[in-house]
């Protein structure tokens, strides 16, 4: 077990908090719901979905999330503007839950920031995500709508190994690095997304969590559900479930904030086992580096 040297980050959005060192705080998982092929949707333009089922995943994240310590958000996932503002609006009636603001292109999100102004639901939106291509238009988006926290996702064609995604983060490129962008956006609670390419990647992505934090001391962490799914290998072997699960809890050991666990169905299923994986951190790192766990820690919780 280890400390990072540099002081670390902590970001209160909505009712949790993220970053800080190993033990302290818990890292966040984040479920997504209202994806492509989750079969809760009806039409994925309108945002019709079964309202039922929706409620019942998210009470049962937010269950999960009380019993075992381990805090919770939302990755809301829209493919089209009317229907993600049909989602939020949902999701905003019935939990407390801060939620990802996941458009899957800029111009799904962009009118979605004004709407949320409007509409006075700003309050534990993180927009997902400011990245390499975002631009004028987009950032001006994020700041006229006062969304204040925001995902930088450490991606680029330039930029796929760890010390390669710090660059892109806070080093000199030709245009602006992230920390930039989201300075121009107003973005005050920044969260840094390393980005998984394919299976074997998410081994980088990990190693650039851990420079990251080392480094600037900002939260980290990343989606390795995003990997694993197009695994063939996974299938045959009937082994997605257990990788996603193996692979979040690497990402915590190496110190990871939060991670993107796939479809919320998956929900009773990963917050036990990374709860255990952080008790035993939190455990030692308390005798060894006097660090405190926060309050409703999940060492508090399981035993």
């Amino acid at each position: 077990m280890f400390i990072f040297s540099k002081e670390q980050k902590i970001f209160q959005i909505g009712k949790i908090q993220i970053g800080g060192q190993p033990g302290q705080n818990p890292p966040v998982l984040i479920g997504s719901i209202f994806f492509k092929s989750h079969k809760i949707v009806i039409d994925d333009k309108k945002g019709d979905f079964n309202r039922n089922l929706a409620e019942s995943l998210i009470n049962t994240q937010d269950e999960i999330a009380e019993k075992t310590g381990i805090p919770a958000i939302l990755d809301v996932v829209g493919e089209y503007s009317e229907a993600l503002i049909r989602y939020i609006e949902f999701i905003k009636s019935i939990t407390d839950t801060p939620l990802l603001m996941d458009g899957v292109t800029a111009r799904v999100r962009i009118p979605v920031c004004q709407y949320l102004k409007e509409a006075g639901l700003t309050e534990g939106i993180i927009y997902n995500s400011i990245e390499f291509h975002s631009n004028a238009e987009e950032l001006a988006a994020i700041k006229n709508a006062g969304i204040k926290q925001a995902v930088l996702l450490a991606y680029g064609p330039r930029f796929i190994w760890p010390k390669d995604k710090l660059k892109l983060i806070a080093g000199e490129i030709q245009g602006q690095n992230l920390l930039q962008k989201a300075q121009e956006a107003g973005v005050e609670k920044i969260l840094i997304d390393t980005a998984v390419l394919d299976p074997p990647s998410i081994g980088i992505s990990a190693r650039a969590i851990y420079l990251i934090k080392e480094e600037l001391g900002y939260p980290a962490g990343t989606a390795p559900c995003n990997a694993i799914y197009t695994w063939s290998k996974g299938k045959e072997f009937n082994a997605v479930k257990n990788a996603i699960i193996s692979t979040s809890a690497m990402l915590r050991t190496l110190g990871a904030d939060f991670i993107l666990y796939g479809s919320i169905n998956n929900a009773t299923m990963v917050f036990p086992a990374i709860a255990m994986v952080e008790s035993c951190i939190a455990y030692n790192n308390r005798r060894e580096f006097k660090i405190n766990p926060s309050k409703n820690h999940p060492i508090t919780k399981i035993f």
